[in-house]
């Protein structure tokens, strides 16, 4: 399995028992691809293009959609990557274990960097004014260190060497399997919701420090965190009934609130500004709704496709195989598909439309063909 969700070895016991981390990661990357398509044509966030916006009821709808997508998408694939952790480094060792995410992790963050990340920089809208030449350009992107969506792969490392060095210094104790208890979701939501808050003060939802959005960086070291604990003690090997149905109650009820609150706040012509950060009171009621998102959903999701997606197909394992490398290149991608719509006279939904589909299909299918190059398939 890629570097997004690591896993056991190939044996295919091994492989059928966790043919839901597949699936699951599979829906998560195309979420990815079309949640950038999504921020071109409704102004939400800020991606490379800001296109002319499609049209209501479909920009609210998809707004809503992105806001509550964003508040816990990235934490879930932080926990998914978390949950595999310890078992890499049990089966590897800590050098073994180390060099295998650099190179899993670092290689493919760097070849973005390096071929990509220039192409993509050179035809954002906010560059136009550059008359310097594209090898200057790119000079001058390669010093600025932009890693794009690969970010993720960067932090992820982090976190993977941070894991070991933890471990190297205190060994893991051997526990037996315990139960996950709803006490430990609300000590984790309730830590994600004041941190959030609290980094937000300085560094609002949208505004970027070293290329991240920092204002999400106590989602994803808590998801992270409770993948790793969850992997060691066995916690998601199957939640109790009674804790997934209240996990989906929490969850929806999380995703009903904050429709209703950022609707309303629209409707009432409300200072957006306020729900991003700054120790505004909106602020607290967003890393509160996020706090539960990010615990109750990522888990609910998880444990609905370890029940119902957990059987191994052969298009499952080949967009398994592929879903690490489809993240990687998706941005370069979409950017070529966005500028090919610059050319077509459609209606905004169609573009977005158009887009989002062909990238997905595209990013998947030129993804499937760099798992299969020899050299490149042991890195991504």
């Amino acid at each position: 399995m890629s570097a997004l969700v690591k896993h056991a070895p190939a044996a295919t016991p091994v492989r059928a028992r966790y043919a839901y981390a597949d699936n699951l990661k599979v829906v998560l990357v195309i979420g990815v691809i079309v949640a950038h398509v999504t921020m071109a044509w409704t102004g939400m966030s800020t991606w490379v293009f800001d296109e002319p916006p499609i049209r209501e009821p479909l920009l609210s709808l998809l707004s809503a959609v992105e806001v509550i997508g964003g508040m816990f998408g990235m934490a879930l694939f932080f926990l998914i990557a978390g949950a595999f952790t310890p078992g890499s480094l049990s089966r590897k060792g800590k050098r073994r274990f180390l060099i295998d995410r650099t190179v899993r992790l670092g290689v493919p963050m760097a070849f973005f960097m390096i071929a990509l990340s220039p192409f993509v920089e050179y035809a954002d809208p906010d560059n136009a004014g550059w008359d310097q030449g594209f090898w200057r350009f790119t000079v001058a992107v390669w010093g600025e260190f932009v890693p794009g969506p690969t970010w993720f792969l960067g932090v992820l490392l982090v976190l993977s060497a941070a894991y070991a060095l933890l471990r190297a210094a205190h060994p893991r104790a051997a526990v037996s399997p315990s139960p996950l208890r709803a006490r430990h979701l609300v000590l984790v939501g309730t830590v994600v919701a004041l941190t959030s808050y609290l980094v937000r003060i300085g560094a609002p939802i949208g505004v970027e420090h070293w290329h991240l959005n920092v204002a999400q960086a106590p989602a994803w070291v808590a998801g992270f965190a409770l993948g790793v604990l969850g992997g060691e003690r066995g916690w998601f090997e199957g939640l109790s009934p009674e804790l997934s149905r209240g996990l989906f109650r929490a969850a929806w009820a999380a995703v009903a609130g904050t429709a209703l609150f950022v609707g309303t706040a629209s409707a009432t012509g409300a200072d957006i500004d306020l729900f991003s950060g700054g120790g505004a009171w909106q602020s607290f009621v967003i890393a509160a709704l996020e706090g539960v998102l990010m615990v109750a959903m990522s888990l609910w999701l998880l444990d609905v496709f370890r029940r119902r997606a957990n059987r191994p197909s052969r298009l499952g394992r080949e967009l398994g195989r592929a879903a690490f490398a489809a993240f990687v290149v998706h941005q370069v991608v979409l950017v070529g598909l966005v500028l090919w719509t610059h050319h077509l006279p459609w209606p905004p939904e169609v573009e977005y439309l158009f887009v989002g589909a062909l990238g997905v299909a595209g990013s998947f299918a030129i993804a499937s063909v760099l798992v299969r190059l020899p050299g490149v398939s042991h890195v991504v």
